[in-house]
């Protein structure tokens, strides 16, 4: 076992180094402009920011057929009450595995949270929180019917679980939460329960979210998407939550066109949207970012670079988020406004609720 645990670095630390240096890296510059060939996604209806290069606009726009428009519920179902000055938020980053994490239970056991619709409630003293999933899902018949095709991927397999099976909208309106859910691609082609689904990342929030957009990432060995959306304290501070998940696997061909750098593209790509968010407001925005990275170490290359574009960034954890991997990462910047990381608070939860990802988590301070 010894043996095992000495010889794990090493692999490690050899998968970093095909991760490292990018010598051909394509471009990775966003646009709020739709390409001039694409339907989809609806820009009049929600605000995107998609890659700029001509580049698989084709794929994407296959991928994007397949799904629904994005949700948002500004407000929360139940009242919560504001961010008080001075207060602090809970920010959790979490793959929740299509359903087989119990998100629910998570909220009420982590958060001290009771789910009863309107009339949730948080625990006397329990901080308000930000939760942002990866592999969220959504069970409606707003799925486009698709069928079976390269664009459709397989569905995630049912596997028993402790809780029930709710996609991100029923957890909002069970748990009286604010939402933004956006969706990458279908879950399987097959309706299940009578329903359609598609999956992507979501926004689970006690504060209503502001200025929610969304992020179509250059195109890898899949579609990917992102979301953003920004919380308020009672005095105006503002922090802007963003979540992505990046690319795991590339093809040979893939690795060698871009230098092995398609995680690194489409992470420098919605650091690109974001500063460009950013250069509409007059005012600066504090911004957590935070989701599945699908690094193998926390020396890969586009772990790396993120980690110099938000340099308020906690250390690395320096543990696995899924198994061994260190998949899992929050970042942060204060942008001058006030908002700091509370140390000590950067940690992985220890259960992982049914999903094969721990959740981690921190907590930051708004100004008085």
């Amino acid at each position: 076992m010894e043996g095992q645990r000495s010889f794990l670095p090493r692999i490690m630390g050899a998968v970093a180094a095909l991760a490292g240096p990018v010598a051909c890296l394509p471009p990775y510059d966003m646009t709020p402009e739709r390409a001039p060939e694409r339907s989809c996604p609806d820009v009049t209806a929600a605000t995107w920011y998609m890659p700029a290069a001509t580049e698989a606009q084709d794929r994407l726009e296959d991928w994007c057929r397949t799904v629904a428009s994005p949700v948002v519920v500004a407000v929360p179902g139940a009242d919560f009450g504001p961010l008080s000055a001075g207060g602090q938020l809970t920010v959790v980053s979490w793959n929740a595995a299509i359903g087989r994490g119990d998100v629910v239970g998570f909220l009420e056991a982590e958060f001290h949270l009771t789910c009863d619709g309107r009339a949730s409630e948080l625990a006397a003293g329990a901080n308000h929180f930000a939760l942002l999933v990866q592999e969220a899902f959504r069970s409606s018949d707003q799925v486009p019917d698709s069928p079976a095709g390269p664009t459709v991927p397989r569905p995630v397999p049912e596997e028993e679980r402790t809780g029930e099976r709710l996609d991100a909208l029923e957890v909002a309106s069970r748990c009286g939460l604010s939402l933004a859910y956006a969706a990458a691609s279908r879950n399987g082609s097959e309706p299940r329960d009578d329903l359609r689904e598609d999956r992507g990342v979501a926004v689970l929030s006690t504060l209503p979210l502001e200025d929610v957009f969304f992020m179509e990432l250059p195109y890898e060995a899949a579609r990917r998407v992102a979301v953003a959306a920004t919380v308020r304290s009672l005095s105006g501070t503002r922090l802007r939550l963003a979540n992505l998940h990046l690319t795991s696997m590339v093809g040979p061909s893939r690795a060698l066109r871009t230098g092995n750098g398609s995680r690194l593209r489409q992470g420098l790509a919605a650091a690109d949207a974001i500063d460009r968010a950013d250069a509409d407001h007059s005012t600066p925005v504090a911004t957590v970012l935070a989701g599945d990275f699908n690094t193998w170490s926390d020396r890969e290359t586009a772990l790396l670079r993120l980690r110099d574009l938000f340099p308020e960034s906690p250390p690395a954890l320096g543990e696995g988020t899924h198994g061994a991997f260190p998949t899992d990462h929050i970042l942060f910047r204060s942008a001058g406004t006030g908002v700091e990381l509370v140390e000590g608070s950067y940690d992985r939860l220890d259960a992982g609720y049914g999903s094969d990802h721990f959740p981690i988590r921190l907590r930051v301070s708004f100004p008085r």
